[in-house]
């Protein structure tokens, strides 16, 4: 009998205080929240129940596993403690990003992972674009959605070797990226800052929430189980089952899945320490002129730059610009989480008048070390059929959909394809709440260097 966590899990005080944001700073203050549809009617888990496969944790991932389940014929329960999306997937900038971080990619994938694990990844997540948009489609989710493209602009002329490196090998694997020259670049954007970019007609943007919500909807109408504000207290290998108890049930299940992303709550404390949540804020500006489209972001793209403190933007549907990104000080004023991003959007984008914080909100990423997914083994025994699995790393939407979609296919036994991932056992990071806190620390520093290699650019 393997006992993964109990009831007298204390988190650190930093996982205390980045749990903890300020209250004009929180979930109910999104312009998501503001604005998505509702989402399914759910209830919390009472007494005892049975499933095949359990999965705590309502987010992208933990919905895309439960749908594709359920449409292969397999018995799934979600346990959410709060509601679809409360945690990173109801709170991010709402891009659809088919592509790994900066630096990631095929060459650095087939030398991290291997030739095998490395193509199949890359397939994965450069086809998860197309896979979100073709699930939004098929079960018809009201979410604002826009498959207009995701641009990378550089910000200096000497990543453009890099930029061109780039485009060829997702070419390579046959994606449709292009190459942007400057001028196509300073159109697209609307900032004469940039030397290039890179661009996947395949991405995109939505309303985050709005798009988990219907995930739920589609895996509930699929004949997945879906409970809500049932938060997982422990859960226990007991003879060939999982015990998983929450507040007021218990559910019995033959596997178990755990997508908790940062928000585990020391469930499987290994696998948790794994990674490293990053505090980030998100704000939204007041209604701009709708004639404003014509000069910043024309194709109503999704745009992310290149700058160790990047620059990342979109409209919303009624012509709002979103933005956001780390602050020096994750622990910092209210206000200053208003304002630091839109003053410096509007330093880069002059034709823009002044921005008003209209909604303002607050939320964690959670990255490993190397910025890649993982599936994990709970337990003590790789028979024990429970598995922890993270995969957002700051490219969530498409990745975690993405790989939600494979690990079912896995689950169901319908699929010949490997997994794109290898199954290992936890490598906790030492310190994961120092490690967070090291983002917003550095981040003075890579100020100074971003402010550098612009004034040589100019």
């Amino acid at each position: 009998m393997t006992e993964i966590a109990h009831e007298g899990y204390r988190p650190t005080l930093f996982e205390r205080l980045a749990a903890a944001p300020h209250p004009s700073l929180s979930f109910q203050a999104s312009f998501w929240h503001a604005t998505a549809p509702e989402g399914p009617q759910t209830a919390p888990l009472e007494g005892e129940a049975e499933t095949d496969v359990a999965i705590v944790g309502g987010g992208y991932l933990g919905f895309s596993t439960a749908l594709h389940l359920a449409e292969a014929g397999v018995e799934a329960t979600v346990l959410e403690a709060d509601e679809p999306g409360f945690g990173a997937s109801g709170r991010n900038t709402g891009f659809v990003v088919p592509n790994f971080l900066t630096g990631l990619d095929p060459t650095v994938m087939a030398r991290a992972m291997g030739e095998e694990h490395g193509r199949l990844l890359c397939d994965m997540i450069g086809q998860g674009g197309e896979l979100v948009f073709e699930l939004i489609r098929r079960h018809g989710i009201d979410c604002e959605a826009r498959q207009s493209g995701w641009l990378q602009p550089v910000h200096t002329p000497e990543k453009l070797a890099w930029l061109e490196d780039r485009v060829a090998q997702w070419r390579a694997l046959g994606r449709p990226v292009q190459a942007l020259s400057r001028d196509e670049a300073v159109y697209e954007t609307g900032s004469d800052v940039y030397h290039g970019a890179f661009l996947d007609p395949t991405g995109g943007h939505l309303n985050p929430l709005a798009y988990c919500r219907g995930l739920a909807a589609a895996a509930v109408k699929a004949g997945a189980t879906v409970h809500t504000g049932s938060r997982v207290r422990s859960v226990e290998r007991q003879g060939d089952r999982w015990r998983v108890a929450t507040d007021r049930g218990v559910l019995i299940a033959r596997r178990l899945l755990l997508t908790t992303n940062a928000t585990g709550g020391g469930l499987a404390p290994k696998a948790e320490a794994t990674q490293f949540p990053i505090t980030l804020f998100q704000v939204a500006s007041q209604p701009l002129d709708p004639a404003l489209r014509d000069s910043v972001l024309p194709n109503d793209r999704a745009a992310a730059d290149t700058r160790k403190e990047l620059v990342a933007y979109r409209w919303t549907w009624d012509n709002r610009i979103v933005t956001g990104g780390l602050l020096a000080s994750p622990f910092g004023s209210a206000e200053r989480a208003r304002t630091y991003h839109l003053d410096r959007l509007r330093e880069m984008l002059p034709q823009l008048p002044p921005l008003a914080p209209a909604y303002a909100w607050q939320g964690r990423l959670a990255a490993a070390r190397d910025f890649l997914p993982r599936l994990m083994t709970l337990g003590d025994r790789e028979s024990d059929q429970g598995w922890s699995a993270i995969a957002c790393n700051g490219r969530g939407m498409a990745m975690t959909t993405a790989l939600g979609r494979r690990i079912a296919l896995w689950l169901s036994g319908g699929s010949n394809e490997k997994l794109p991932v290898p199954i290992t056992r936890p490598d906790p990071v030492a310190v994961p709440s120092l490690a967070s806190v090291a983002f917003s620390v550095w981040l003075p520093w890579n100020r100074r260097i971003d402010r550098a290699e612009l004034g040589r650019a100019k």
